[in-house]
């Protein structure tokens, strides 16, 4: 797989970007290989060569009332072809060098419902994620 040159050279980063990465190698249940996910830490790229990210899945219909999971439906602007859902319990730290493609963007009522399961996850109040 070839690395984008934007991402792995210093590109602008912002969350909410969704990217194709490669998450390969991964163990247990990690999620594996290449997949979309969404970018999280927006205004650290110049300081960190590490992205927190959050991955994209297909959707499944058991997922429906779990709050680690926040559904996306495709739209233009998030560029995803099918119904899918970031998978917030498997939120991560990765190398910038995994990105691969700027895919699209995921909307600010999605970022706020992917911060108030963060928080859940985390033990957090959701009221300091607003």
């Amino acid at each position: 797989m070839k690395i984008s040159s934007k991402a792995s050279m210093g590109k602008t980063l912002r969350t909410g970007d969704i990217y194709w990465v490669n998450l390969d190698p991964a163990i247990g249940d990690e999620i594996q290989k290449k997949r979309p996910v969404v970018f999280l830490n927006g205004g650290h790229e110049k300081h960190l060569r590490l992205a927190i990210v959050a991955p994209i899945t297909s959707w499944n219909p058991a997922w429906e009332r779990n709050p680690f999971f926040v559904p996306l439906e495709p739209t233009a602007k998030n560029g995803l072809k099918k119904k899918s859902v970031i998978d917030c319990f498997q939120v991560r730290a990765i190398s910038h060098r995994r990105f691969l493609e700027r895919l699209g963007v995921i909307a600010l009522d999605d970022i706020s419902r992917v911060k108030k399961s963060l928080a859940l996850i985390l033990d957090l109040d959701p009221e300091d994620c607003e």
